[in-house]
């Protein structure tokens, strides 16, 4: 019987859904299924064909415009062959990046079933636009090679006639078809044929290695067996995202090598749907349509968020730097946010556990006068008005990044701003007390969603012989509270990130200070010693303080001391022997967990010298570095002239240090040869300098 009439009667037999077992899945509660149809204009089966991200009029938001091809129509009016458009929240325009949990997310070749209604997003102006109703729950994502599709809370097993019937019984409308939809097509008739009829030589996996993994780390997973062929096909993970319901798939980037018997692939926190990869077995499919999934499976401990850069569509780790110049970053609630005080305390103690278990540098800031989340450099903390949020989305949190090249040309992307939002109807319990069976714990959301902010993804690590759920773990029910840190998996995947984090990176970006320091280290020379000073506040789970010292550019560091921590608001050491004339200096944070955060070195000269220094002087072609011996981290304002008084233009630089920069490049117009005049200045130093171009 053909597929139109079979399905002609919305009253057909229904396929049963497999729902999942947990209640939430990261701050989604299941949307009903019937509601979601009811409350659609347009329900259709699409492929996702072309993309193009977009801020919006005011430059609060990145949008994307994705261009679908449509196969079926289940509900409403579209014409054959017209491209939809659908548009979603997030995503990346040149170097600039918007991600947002519990929000979809689409990928082209992506095809599923989509329940839409018109976009009505601020600041976007794309006409007949629609946007899933309850973003993430408003897409059924499809695996087209293996005829099966997924949703937060439901698995469908066969994309076949009963599938089609059911989501009708919904819509109340019959089917149409617009265009043949060929590779699913086939894909069903391959699942519905006999055993017998299909190929019997099949891809076989023995052995994998490492069984424990970390995603996003650069981890390479070999696995070992037969007739995986000489072409390269691709390798699916477990979709931590979904508790490993469904598949994901590697990058082409992350594939190492393929061979007839041995692959060799990256681990991705980041796949082709946009997906961590997650605890479980392995999947491959070789060039010619064949599959086999692993019996061993992998054990993910954590997964580190990385950025797709849009042109190449590399992968980068992302990392953060000091936005508030007290180290990292503040979280400043809004008033309504503010004004609960068990939300602000519960938030509050979410906060100290990822600052005191990995020294990321987090506080908790001033109350704003004004609320809205948008990349507008405040971390803002809200809960929501009205229906700011998706459809049974109880928060999510906004990571915005910005990229740039370092001196090596690499791209690197730091957090530049994070947003968190709270559904301000649900029946939260802000503690300490423990939440009942219709409550949920919010200061365990707060901690998984700071470690979003972290940068972690999701991981799949549920309870299990007596060991709590990892904090990160996908999803977290009513009643259960999961507010401590697993060091295994939710601190030392914080650590990997601040580890890229506190290192200066040459970016534009200052690199963020390890908790419970408040700025970077000061120096002061008296005679051949040199005083170092570093503030601190909030002082936890710091055994000690460790100075180290690098009298060879920084290739060998040698221990000079260390102080105990006494709980003062300022540290001070003396070395009483620098052995050189220019000498680095650094602090090494020591947790009593184990951990060691290292602070960004400094520059000291031991010996008197000038203020500023321009070099090469004379100079010849167009580099020019500055040494500058600086009482603060004020910026370098640069003025140039000539020997009659003209005036050529300025520039300000960032000064990395209180203390002496002894290489600050600066950038100089083309000029001919002659005398010419620096005046710079930074903060109340001043001076000015004259030196000699040469052609």
């Amino acid at each position: 019987m053909a597929l139109a009439a079979v399905l002609a009667s919305p009253a057909a037999a229904q396929q049963p859904l497999v729902a999942a077992a947990s209640a939430t899945s990261c701050l989604l509660l299941p949307l009903d299924p019937a509601e979601r149809a009811q409350r659609a204009t347009l329900v259709v089966e699409a492929e996702v064909v072309a993309q193009r991200s977009f801020w919006d009029r005011e430059h609060r938001h990145i949008f994307t415009a994705n261009t679908l091809r449509v196969y079926k129509l289940l509900k409403g009016q579209w014409v054959a062959g017209q491209p939809l458009t659908v548009i979603t929240e997030g995503g990346t325009v040149e170097l600039e990046r918007e991600s947002i949990t519990n929000t979809l997310a689409l990928k082209v070749g992506q095809q599923g079933l989509l329940f839409l209604q018109p976009a009505a997003f601020r600041g976007v102006a794309e006409p007949n636009a629609f946007t899933p109703y309850g973003s993430l729950q408003g897409f059924i994502r499809y695996d087209v090679a293996a005829a099966t599709a997924t949703e937060p809370f439901r698995q469908y097993p066969l994309l076949d006639e009963s599938f089609y019937r059911q989501q009708l019984a919904f819509t109340g409308q019959a089917l149409r078809l617009l265009e043949a939809n060929s590779a699913l097509t086939t894909a069903v008739a391959q699942r519905l044929r006999p055993t017998t009829a299909q190929r019997v030589t099949a891809p076989v996996i023995t052995t994998l290695a490492p069984l424990t993994v970390t995603a996003g780390t650069g981890t390479v997973l070999t696995i070992n067996g037969t007739g995986f062929g000489a072409t390269t096909g691709s390798v699916d993970f477990r979709n931590a995202d979904d508790g490993g319901s469904s598949f994901t798939r590697a990058p082409n980037s992350e594939i190492v090598s393929w061979s007839d018997t041995r692959i060799q692939v990256r681990v991705p926190s980041f796949t082709d749907q946009g997906k961590p990869a997650g605890t479980g077995n392995i999947r491959v499919n070789t060039a010619d349509n064949q599959s086999t999934s692993s019996a061993l499976s992998i054990t993910v401990l954590y997964a580190i968020s990385n950025v797709q850069e849009s042109n190449s569509l590399a992968l980068f780790p992302t990392e953060h730097f000091d936005q508030n110049r007290r180290g990292g970053y503040s979280f400043q609630p809004d008033p309504g946010f503010a004004q609960n005080a068990a939300a602000m305390q519960a938030f509050s103690r979410a906060l100290a556990s990822w600052r005191c278990q990995t020294a990321i540098n987090w506080e908790m800031g001033s109350t704003r006068t004004s609320r809205g989340i948008a990349s507008d450099d405040v971390n803002a903390l809200e809960f929501d008005q009205g229906s700011e949020l998706p459809a049974q989305v109880l928060g999510r949190t906004t990571s915005y990044f910005l990229g740039c090249r370092d001196a090596n040309g690499q791209i690197r992307f730091w957090v530049k701003e994070i947003d968190m939002l709270y559904d301000d109807g649900t029946a939260w319990q802000f503690g300490p007390a423990v939440p009942t069976s219709l409550q949920i714990d919010f200061e365990s959301v707060a901690v998984h969603e700071l470690g979003h902010g972290h940068q972690l993804s999701h991981i799949i690590a549920p309870a299990a012989a007596g060991r709590p759920a990892a904090v990160m773990h996908y999803a977290i029910g009513r009643g259960q509270v999961n507010r401590t840190l697993d060091f295994d998996r939710d601190i030392q995947g914080g650590y990997t990130v601040l580890q890229r984090s506190f290192a200066p990176d040459n970016c534009g970006a200052a690199p963020m200070i390890p908790a419970p320091l408040t700025g970077t280290l000061s120096a002061q020379t008296a005679g051949p010693r040199v005083l170092l000073t570093w503030s601190v506040r909030e002082e936890c789970n710091v055994r000690n303080y460790v100075v180290e010292r690098s009298t060879d550019n920084q290739q060998n560091w040698t221990r000079a001391g260390q102080v105990s921590p006494t709980g003062a608001g300022s540290y001070t050491f003396t070395d009483n022997n620098p052995g050189a004339e220019l000498v680095y200096y650094r602090v090494l944070v020591q947790l009593s967990n184990g951990l060691i955060l290292t602070v960004a070195p400094i520059t000291v000269r031991t010996v008197p010298g000038p203020e500023f220094a321009l070099y090469p002087n004379p100079r010849r072609g167009s580099e020019a570095y500055v040494a500058l011996n600086a009482a603060g981290t004020d910026n370098l304002i640069i003025r140039l002239y000539d020997a009659v008084g003209r005036y050529y233009g300025g520039a300000a630089y960032t000064v990395p240090q209180a203390g002496f920069n002894p290489q600050i490049l600066i950038s100089l117009p083309q000029l001919r040869a002659g005398w010419y005049l620096i005046r710079w200045e930074a903060g109340s130093q001043k001076g000015t300098v004259p030196f000699i171009q040469v052609e």
